[in-house]
């Protein structure tokens, strides 16, 4: 069968997607990803080793991050996604973070752009659609062909639980006869190509997820396939050290490359997370690049400063991470059985995956406005002198580890693209 593959173009996306591509290719299956070009990343869809294909403008996504709607903005605004304290979800809450990013959404989905797409996807016939939760021009296209589409998650499901607290406050509200934005948008979008809206444009057919189980949602309306987590960074030769039992404990400190791609700066204050490592007697491997630590006067005398290491090699010989909260550093470090604090980040789902974390009893949670070195200290000891972190860890991993593999799975992709 041939398998059209779309994803929202930067590195952790796109190594995120590979693994099902990689475990359809293998069992003959043609592959193929398809969409918007960031120029910036085009050799991370090489790197695949799969086959790319672009279409429509160049996506800005700086512009993208930036954009603005009623004065305020989706990623970096007053209204976040990222947010999950519950006192913060007021009814004007739930609404603007729901309305910002159905125009998001809409707006990286241009006419032009799904003419392009439904005119190759009509000559192509792919048998199944796999996108990106930011991608809903996927989900368009294979309806507007009659095709099954899958999402794939990259991190926890924000779009599906916002979507669920929207559906909850109209519920609330029957009063309110406004039409849902998303589902005015969808419904002119897919009927431009004779097609009318259901449900699965929301959140696809079924949603393949390589997450452990405690970032899951319950109660969305999500139709959720486990599978298990594949590591997957950036290419590189492994430094020998790197393999090398260390001396001391290891941590590993990292950010994340997704500020590094499109901002070129972080939130977090590099120095205070240094000094608070400074006095333990660890040894600290910290991927930072010039940038993040030009506000840092002195590299304490037992971190290793680099800019890039392989995560999933470097993990197997780690005690700790501190890091940012994305999916994929997650992903690493359970299947490594590494114990997490995590600094959350304001992106997209990094809060609610720390806290849930800490909830389950594998990592704990430092907010931002809350890092100082002393705060960094004393979470990365309680990480590494109480043992309940490390066996929790080792249980997670055990639990990942007996997810079916996205190769244990192709047999049932394949039922699903002959639903149609």
């Amino acid at each position: 069968m041939r398998v059209m593959m779309m994803v929202f173009p930067t590195r952790t996306h796109v190594y995120s997607m590979a693994p099902v591509g990689w475990a359809l290719a293998a069992a003959g299956h043609e592959v193929r990803f398809v969409g918007q070009c960031n120029p910036r990343e085009v050799a991370s869809f090489a790197e695949t080793g799969l086959d790319a294909m672009w279409f429509g403008d160049e996506l800005d996504i700086a512009r993208h991050r930036q954009l603005q709607m009623d004065g305020d903005n989706a990623m970096q605004g007053g209204f976040r996604i990222s947010e999950s304290r519950p006192e913060r979800y007021t009814e004007e809450y739930v609404r603007t973070v729901y309305e910002h990013w159905v125009e998001v959404f809409r707006w990286t989905t241009p006419d032009s752009l799904l003419d392009e797409l439904v005119r190759f996807a009509k000559g192509w016939r792919p048998d199944l659609v796999v996108w990106d939760p930011m991608i809903y021009a996927a989900p368009i296209v294979a309806h507007a062909l009659g095709v099954p589409h899958l999402r794939m998650m990259y991190a926890a499901d924000q779009t599906a639980r916002i979507a669920a607290q929207y559906r909850d406050l109209r519920a609330n509200h029957p009063e309110d006869t406004t039409p849902d934005p998303f589902v005015e948008w969808m419904s002119a979008a897919v009927g431009r190509f004779g097609a009318e809206y259901d449900e699965s444009l929301r959140h696809g057919v079924k949603t393949l997820d390589c997450h452990p189980s405690y970032l899951r949602y319950d109660g969305v309306g999500v139709d959720y396939v486990p599978a298990r987590f594949v590591p997957q960074n950036k290419p590189m030769a492994i430094p020998r050290w790197v393999l090398e039992k260390p001396e001391r404990r290891r941590v590993m400190l990292t950010l994340g490359i997704s500020n590094r791609q499109v901002l070129g700066v972080e939130e977090t204050s590099v120095a205070d997370l240094l000094d608070g490592l400074a006095d333990l007697d660890v040894e600290v491997i910290a991927t930072l690049n010039a940038a993040q630590l030009a506000s840092v006067k002195k590299i304490p005398d037992n971190v290793r400063a680099v800019d890039f290491v392989p995560m999933n090699e470097l993990l197997a010989s780690c005690s700790a991470i501190v890091h940012q909260g994305g999916g994929a550093t997650i992903g690493n470090a359970v299947v490594n059985g590494v114990p997490q604090l995590v600094i959350p980040g304001t992106t997209w789902s990094e809060r609610v995956s720390a806290v849930a974390q800490e909830k389950r009893g594998n990592g704990l949670v430092l907010d931002l406005e809350d890092v100082t070195p002393e705060s960094v200290r004393s979470g990365l000891n309680r990480l590494l002198e109480e043992p309940s972190f490390r066996d929790c860890a080792l249980e997670v991993r055990d639990e990942m580890l007996a997810t079916p593999t996205l190769d244990d799975l192709v047999p049932e992709l394949e039922r699903i693209a002959r639903w149609q």
